[in-house]
């Protein structure tokens, strides 16, 4: 059939929006810088940040039910992602689908956050070892016993002459250790007076810091391990310190968040608000620290000065750690909900109700936020199709 030039302007009309939208919506598809999450906190200064812009409007993309509670980090390298439970529980989950590819049962809980370099995966147990797998088998490679119970996720540093990479533990036993990825041979150990429960951070390359609950912040050097200037504070420190460049920041079990700079040893301020004690590990970008509290509030403050800039109330304890994208900050309560709080003002951007406590930190990777609760359930959480 001829079509007239009036009815060929319609036909040529409709055709083009459609033409329009399929440019637009390939431009709105986000290009993830974030690609993989290896260590606790996302990177060896455990800054907790992303580098990416949140995801919009969210739906949990896929469950995974597990029998105990999930209190570290999930890691994602590739196509697996990794994580253990209160129950002594390993998973390795595929990513897109969270189906199990592996699993293995210790004998004590896993609440240290694993790490992975190249094919190999770290995890350390209440059962006072430090595990070495293959990441694809799940088959041992090496072991080393440590002389209590290990909570605090590993960090990965290449070794001073560059030929090979160490892993850097702290362990219950108040030693922070250097070790081989490939044999988990000892290099250097430095001894504090107490427990130590956060993981250790990579400063520069060149330090190693870390809080303890002998109320000292230390900084060791990392090819002797010998100790750097000590700064020595008035509460203990319970859990992971948070770092940008040499500004280190931490809170304590003393209702204080606190910062120094290790390149002075000198502390640059500290902040209080109520009596409630601090055991989330901070996130940092350029202007902001973000930690969560036990007054159920997460706490914008002020990198420069330590003064308050924001507070949003949660309906449960904030230990969950947060997570700090370009435009936004997530964080988990054990109100079973994670939140998704505007920087400046820390104005709500959404909400979702999970349904279990949340003390674990979330992890993101690829678009996708993974994050563990309470009841034994890992959830993926992406942006809503």
């Amino acid at each position: 059939m001829k079509l007239s030039y009036f009815s060929l302007l319609l036909v040529l009309a409709s055709c083009k929006p459609a033409e329009e939208d399929d440019n637009a919506s390939a431009k709105n598809q986000t290009e993830w810088t974030r690609t993989s999450w290896p260590v606790a906190r996302g990177g060896a200064g455990l800054s907790g940040t992303t580098g990416d812009p949140l995801p919009g409007k969210p739906e949990v993309a896929w469950i995974f039910k597990t029998d105990g509670p999930i209190l570290g980090e999930a890691i994602v390298s590739g196509s697996s992602v990794v994580f253990g439970n209160d129950m002594g529980l390993l998973y390795v989950l595929d990513f897109e689908t969270g189906d199990l590819i592996w699993k293995k049962e210790y004998e004590d809980a896993i609440e240290a956050t694993p790490a992975i370099h190249e094919d190999t995966l770290f995890v350390g147990c209440q059962d006072s070892f430090l595990y070495a797998l293959d990441l694809v088998t799940g088959d041992e490679r090496w072991k080393i016993e440590t002389d209590d119970k290990i909570t605090a996720g590993v960090n990965l540093i290449g070794s001073p002459d560059g030929k090979e990479t160490w892993i850097i533990l702290n362990g219950y036993d108040g030693v922070c250790r250097a070790l081989r990825t490939t044999d988990g041979k000892e290099m250097w150990r430095h001894e504090t007076q107490e427990f130590i429960n956060g993981s250790p951070a990579i400063v520069d390359g060149k330090q190693v810091v870390f809080g303890g609950c002998d109320r000292v912040l230390y900084s060791l050097d990392v090819a002797t391990g010998k100790p750097n200037e000590a700064i020595e504070t008035d509460a203990e420190i319970v859990s992971t310190v948070a770092t940008s460049g040499t500004f280190v920041a931490w809170g304590n079990y003393g209702n204080e968040v606190l910062a120094a700079d290790v390149a002075t040893g000198q502390k640059v301020w500290t902040y209080t608000d109520r009596k409630f004690p601090f055991m989330s590990a901070p996130a940092i970008n350029e202007t902001q620290v973000f930690i969560g509290c036990r007054d159920k509030k997460l706490h914008a403050i002020s990198r420069a000065d330590g003064s308050a800039l924001w507070q949003y109330k949660t309906g449960g304890r904030v230990e969950s750690s947060p997570l700090l994208f370009t435009d936004a900050v997530v964080v988990g309560s054990s109100d079973g909900r994670v939140y998704a709080l505007e920087l400046g003002q820390g104005e709500e951007l959404w909400k979702l109700d999970l349904g279990e406590a949340i003390v674990a930190a979330p992890s993101f990777a690829r678009g996708t936020i993974f994050v563990g609760g309470e009841d034994g359930t890992l959830f993926a959480i992406k942006e809503k199709e």
